[in-house]
């Protein structure tokens, strides 16, 4: 089996998400006869994998790239990370929801790694499969870990510090997470203090996060403490000279979906881990602390919950939990159930799909589209002066909508339609014939004044009656071409015109 993860970009592979989510179980995949290629997506091209997955990319490419892979008979899927969907009534979230909902429309199936996106997934598309895939360990062996082990509870006693860890991303551009995390629970990091050890705490993050504000915040933290920029490398230094790593977990939507990972690398490390607020790591009880005079009692006993002795015990929750071999076993056996419950055959054709530019697309969305062979349409919405292949602008009359069609594309008008569009001219580089609202009624549209009066309330009010009748005049006019709608406002859901499936719950 060919797995290719389709990622957001180039520079994406160089985050810490796709090494831990996909890397480490690459090698139990060979092992296996099976491959997982990371395809950033501008650099996609051909369909020659057996199954594809989505991953972060939050834009109309996706859609094109799902419904053409749809189209070719392959199998699609959507790796959900993040809660951005889950709560309807966040307005931030509508482009995103609408995103979620045009994928969905042509998936055969949903990854994630926690039960609530399971949860979340299930709200959009309830007849989905949905395999929960927990983020693998990386570097784990029981001798190398023992040996951990008694080198932090030596180093300990000889210099009596306690030397504490807090490493992530600190920062999220709509949650108050991370930084934000550690100031608010920082308060329990003080019952550490006065046991007979120097606590100390080390910082890594993201640059981006350490703002003023963020650094201000921190001020609260009742310990010693260094901040310094996240990288692999030095995260494996800062893990491998400290006993404590403090997890403090916060209850939101955004917070309580994520994954294991921290945990588990922190104890697969030789590090006790302390987790204050929401029981984010509970499969992980045994091992994880809930107060801090605890682990500082149980450190000077020589009795902590990670010791020579629970060594056993950790294996066997890591086994079910975090194994890359046995995560690499469960997803090939889930995604072979899937190819082999698929019946739907190929029926790619050129153009197989068709992209509707909104208010705010990009010349980039239109050079995509064109690649993957789908029709890219502008909408009297639309900025954009590009080679278009069709054109939606508003008429004179101001009842509605004019629909130009380049030559190129006149083939593939329904024959009525098509014998009713005159000669208008060339626009750029393509000649077009035109279609009026006498000839094609459902063009008639109401909005014009509103769309023009230059406010963004005014576009808002006649998005909804300009989009819709776009859609049904594209599936009357060009029947069995799919529609997408490239729109980065964030304001309108950017939907797929075909099996559009509505989240439960929703109003």
């Amino acid at each position: 089996m060919k797995i290719c993860v389709v990622v957001p970009s180039e520079k994406y592979l160089d985050q810490a998400g796709p090494r831990i989510r996909y890397m480490r179980i690459t090698a139990s995949l060979a092992e296996a006869g099976h491959s997982l290629t990371l395809l950033p997506i501008e650099n996609f091209k051909t369909i020659d994998h057996d199954v594809y997955l989505l991953s972060k990319c939050f834009d109309a490419n996706a859609l094109v790239v799902a419904r053409k892979v749809a189209a070719s008979g392959k199998v699609v899927g959507v790796d959900l990370f993040d809660d951005y969907f889950s709560d309807l009534q966040d307005s931030r979230f509508q482009r995103l929801r609408g995103w979620l909902i045009g994928c969905l429309a042509c998936a055969d199936f949903v990854l994630c790694s926690t039960p609530v996106m399971r949860r979340v997934a299930e709200q959009y598309a309830p007849s989905l499969p949905v395999y929960i895939m927990n983020d693998p360990f990386d570097r784990y062996d029981t001798r190398t870990l023992r040996q951990n082990l008694a080198k932090k509870h030596a180093t300990l006693w000889a210099n009596g510090v306690l030397n504490v860890a807090w490493y992530g991303m600190g920062d999220n551009p709509y949650f108050p997470v991370g930084l934000a995390d550690l100031a608010a629970f920082s308060g329990e990091l003080a019952d550490m203090q006065g046991r007979g050890f120097d606590v100390r705490l080390d910082i890594l993050t993201n640059s981006r996060a350490m703002t003023g504000d963020a650094l201000a915040a921190l001020s609260v933290i009742p310990v010693p403490y260094e901040i310094h920029e996240w990288n692999e490398a030095e995260e494996q230094k800062l893990l491998a000279r400290t006993q404590v790593v403090f997890l403090p977990v916060s209850a939101q939507n955004f917070s309580v979906a994520k994954s294991l990972n921290r945990a588990v690398t922190a104890l697969c490390s030789g590090n006790q881990v302390l987790s204050a607020g929401f029981p984010l790591y509970k499969p992980f009880s045994d091992f994880i602390y809930r107060d801090a005079s605890s682990i500082v009692n149980d450190l000077k006993a020589g009795r902590p919950r990670l010791r020579t002795e629970t060594l056993k015990s950790l294996d066997l929750v890591l086994r079910a939990h975090a194994d890359p071999a046995v995560e690499a076993r469960g997803l090939t056996s889930f995604l072979e159930t899937i190819i082999s419950g698929k019946t739907v055959q190929s029926v790619l054709s050129q153009p197989w799909g068709a992209l509707i530019h909104g208010v705010e697309s990009s010349a980039s969305a239109h050079k995509f589209a064109k690649r993957m062979q789908a029709l890219s349409i502008a909408s009297p919405l639309t900025s954009l002066e590009l080679n278009f292949d069709l054109r939606f602008d508003w008429n004179e009359q101001r009842t509605g909508l004019d629909l130009l069609v380049s030559e190129a594309a006149c083939d593939l008008l329904a024959p009525r339609a098509a014998a009713k569009a005159v000669p208008y001219g060339k626009i750029i580089d393509f000649e077009f014939r035109k279609i009026g609202q006498d000839d094609v009624p459902s063009l008639a549209c109401e909005g014009r004044e509103l769309a023009d009066c230059g406010s963004p309330a005014g576009k808002l009010a006649a998005y909804s009656s300009v989009m819709s009748a776009i859609l049904h005049v594209m599936e009357e006019l060009f029947p069995g071409i799919p529609c997408i709608v490239s729109e980065s406002w964030r304001l309108p859901w950017p939907v797929s015109s075909q099996n559009a499936r509505t989240p439960q719950g929703a109003n």
